[in-house]
């Protein structure tokens, strides 16, 4: 059982038993089932794992397909992409078609906020976020302004979806890039649990920037300000954490590494490129909804 497993299975514990019930709030939610039913959720606010260099976040208790995160990252930071039919054409990945507006696209956000050109404070050139990110880690790895952010408030109303995974804060330290990620929001099942969907992508996001920049990948920090289960996903969450996973996992000797295995650059990189070793997920599908 790695340390994603462990977080995994007490922040469930804690949903269940101490969650707070958005119903006892209010009659009114954002969310709707495919049916039209209201789907409220139990939440904890406030919630921070914390991953040592070497750790990797990603869970055994249930398989995390890492593939489709690695992809999304591509797609928003290397790609600088809103384009949800490129995302479905170059990656097959469907999963954000259902936010797409009339143009196929996510509006200002994801990708529109990455591409967007400004002049950078520091070298006084042209640049956009990830590459005055690069910029600075390589020529001043002591700055304390190594941060991205998906949220211009400007551009909230143009959004199809606000972001819910939307700042990254970088630190430099004897060698190694250290990574903080900021959720306002978290679906526990369908992205944001322990050694899920978010963690994984990011922590890839910095093994890319770490061998951009010739440093080693460092600790790996996640915060969500609301992690929720929504109450369809409740009877699910029981059956991942059951006794019989437990005990699978007190057995199970999953140590997953990831490595880049080539000298591309950032821009060149694509899924193969990428190694997975030492993974070994317990299989069992569920069938999870995915409420809008």
């Amino acid at each position: 059982m790695n340390k994603a497993d462990r977080y995994f299975i007490d922040i469930s514990k804690r949903l269940i038993e101490e969650g707070i019930n958005e119903k006892d709030i209010s009659k009114d939610v954002r969310p709707r089932w495919s049916d039209g039913k209201a789907a409220y959720t139990l939440f904890i606010p406030q919630i921070i794992t914390e991953y040592e260099r070497g750790e990797v976040p990603l869970t055994s208790i249930r398989r995390i397909y890492w593939e489709s995160g690695l992809k999304e990252i591509l797609w928003i930071y290397r790609d600088k992409s809103n384009d949800v039919n490129l995302f479905s054409e170059k990656y097959g990945v469907n999963y954000w078609d259902k936010w797409k507006n009339e143009d196929g696209s996510l509006g200002t956000s994801y990708g529109y906020q990455i591409a967007k050109k400004f002049i950078s404070p520091e070298s006084k050139e042209l640049t956009d976020q990830i590459d005055r990110l690069i910029y600075n880690i390589k020529n001043n790895p002591l700055n304390r302004r190594h941060f991205t952010s998906l949220i211009d408030f400007t551009d909230l109303h143009k959004m199809t979806l606000i972001p819910c995974a939307f700042m990254t804060m970088w630190t430099v330290e004897d060698g190694y890039l250290d990574l903080s990620l900021i959720q306002r929001s978290g679906d526990f099942l369908a992205a944001a649990s322990p050694g899920g969907i978010n963690e994984i992508q990011y922590y890839l996001l910095l093994l890319i920037i770490a061998k951009e920049t010739s440093l080693k990948p460092g600790r790996f920090v996640h915060f969500t300000q609301n992690l929720h289960i929504y109450d369809r996903h409740i009877e699910i969450l029981k059956e991942i954490i059951s006794d019989e996973n437990i005990e699978i996992l007190k057995e199970n000797k999953s140590n997953p590494r990831f490595s880049i295995k080539n000298d591309k650059g950032f821009y060149d990189l694509e899924l193969d490129d990428f190694v997975l070793e030492g993974y070994k997920p317990i299989l069992k599908k569920y069938n999870i909804e995915i409420a809008e």
